[in-house]
């Protein structure tokens, strides 16, 4: 029986592993800290917090939905509602152009620039436009002479589904292919039902039952070439042989340990990498604040706030609420305390308009001043990191992630890219 060693436990580690171990591999996943690795929930008197936004984007159309049929996971769907969806315009709020009927409700937009927007949606679904290697979304855009507002509308939605503040870098191809998919979908975004740790055990559960290993606590410092597989070894000095190994870590982390010389050059550049960042803000507040909407996004500074428990009311105690407020990042100023206290300003601007008397409700409140959500983020000059150095069957060692080349954005990565080395392997 063929041996994989998959290190690192988070979506893609577990993800990649539960398909090898169903292909009856003979799998051990190594994981250093807490199973999930960014994809984690806590707990904090009654109320559940994600690790930032956890949700699934255009979800019947996801490799995420190959992967729960093929593994067969019990997860419960509770879908976005459109028509809760608000933007913020000229000092009120207005729908949210989700979808076709918020497109036709929503003032961010004109009657003219809506037929135009809408034509560029069918262009995007029927291949007419695909971008071009060489251009970002914003040169394409100027090169088109589209018109300002149908601009500023393609750049919004391309920050609040990329978390960037540089929508306008994204590359072109990039974009449309994201989008191709996006405007096709029924089901535009989703959570699961208990949040990541409901996958995350549903993973863990697979992994175990087709007789799979698990290492908990288990930090791999050195994989070596063996014969005709590898050795890996822990900081303890115990030593494993396999066969193939999966790399499920991001490159600054994968360049850490002792790895073969031409696996430690390959992966260096994708280490100098940007990854996109955010500033998380969650609040569980008691009782609970009924309003029109579940979503509102502030288009100007960047950010918006999700009410999770309108979604799951399991995350909160009876009659409690969960409030996310997620503040995309400028890379060069994530170490400036000025500019991150700014962007606390503006998320509490954003909830005392629209939950005000919340901090009178507040029960806990948690911070995180820089969460990454991607390990690499789509601006032209980066890329993602391919799942194999040369020949994907002929080759022992592959990398899955969120940082890899794949399907969609975010966590979709993380699932695409371990879905292609599964299916690569089998």
């Amino acid at each position: 029986m063929e041996s994989i060693a998959v290190v690192g436990g988070g979506l893609a580690g577990l993800s990649v592993a539960a398909l090898l171990a169903k292909q009856g591999k003979q799998v051990q996943l190594y994981d250093a800290a807490m199973l999930g690795g960014r994809a984690t929930s806590q707990r904090i008197k009654g109320y559940t917090f994600n690790y930032g936004a956890h949700a699934i984007y255009g979800r019947d159309q996801s490799v995420l939905k190959t992967i729960i049929k093929n593994l067969k996971l019990e997860i419960t769907w509770l879908d976005f509602s459109s028509a809760k969806a608000k933007y913020e315009f000229s000092g009120h709020l207005t729908a949210a152009p989700a979808n076709a009927i918020g497109l036709l409700k929503t003032e961010v937009i004109g009657g003219t620039d809506k037929l135009r927007f809408t034509w560029e949606v069918v262009k995007t679904v029927l291949r007419l436009e695909k971008g071009e290697p060489e251009l970002s979304i914003g040169q394409w855009l100027i090169r088109e002479k589209t018109e300002e507002d149908v601009s500023r509308l393609m750049l919004d939605l391309a920050s609040s589904n990329f978390f960037t503040t540089e929508p306008e870098n994204i590359p072109s191809v990039v974009y449309f292919d994201y989008y191709r998919k996006l405007f096709r979908t029924r089901k535009p975004v989703s959570y699961i039902a208990g949040g990541w740790q409901v996958l995350i055990d549903e993973l863990e559960r697979v992994i175990q039952e087709q007789g799979g290993t698990i290492h908990r606590k288990t930090k791999i410092t050195a994989i070596e070439e063996y014969e005709q597989g590898y050795q890996l070894r822990d900081r303890k000095k115990t030593e494993w042989i396999v066969n193939r190994v999966v790399l499920a870590l991001p490159p600054r982390d994968m360049r850490k340990l002792a790895l073969p010389a031409s696996v430690q050059s390959f992966i260096e550049p994708f280490a100098q990498y940007e990854p996109v960042e955010v500033l998380v803000y969650d609040v569980g507040i008691s009782p609970y604040l009924k309003t029109p909407f579940s979503y509102v996004y502030d288009r100007t500074h960047q950010l918006f706030v999700t009410d999770l428990s309108h979604y799951d009311p399991s995350i909160a105690p009876k009659d409690g609420q969960v409030l996310q407020v997620v503040a995309y990042l400028a890379h060069p100023e994530v170490g400036n305390p000025d500019y991150l206290a700014e962007k606390v300003q503006h998320i509490h601007r954003l909830l005392d308009q629209h939950y005000p008397t919340w901090q009178e409700r507040l029960v806990v409140e948690r911070t995180m001043k820089r969460a990454i959500v991607q390990e690499i983020k789509w601006k032209m000059g980066q890329s993602g990191l391919p799942n194999f150095m040369q020949d994907g069957p002929k080759e022992t060692m592959a990398f899955v992630g969120d940082w890899c080349e794949g399907e969609g954005q975010l966590s979709e990565l993380s699932f695409s890219s371990a879905l292609n080395v599964a299916a690569t392997w089998k």
